[in-house]
């Protein structure tokens, strides 16, 4: 395997990864909402807390995919 063709796979295990950590961070949101109109809207607070983290990881897999030339 050449280091062009690893580099690839980084990128795209990046952008993968990227791709799943947004649909879980997705579907916290949904949860997130039903908790805002539940008898818990402070577990809400907490879940967008950890959302926002996953966002911030998202970014930064994303910033260090964009810096790989395949």
């Amino acid at each position: 395997m050449t280091t062009d063709a690893r580099m690839k796979g980084i990128h795209d295990d990046l952008e993968h990864t990227a791709a799943d950590l947004e649909q879980i961070a997705r579907e916290m949101a949904g949860h997130a909402r039903y908790l805002q109109h539940s008898a818990h809207p402070q577990d809400a607070l907490e879940v967008q807390r950890s959302i926002n983290g996953l966002q911030a990881s998202i970014d930064q897999l994303r910033s260090v995919a964009d810096r790989i030339e395949p």
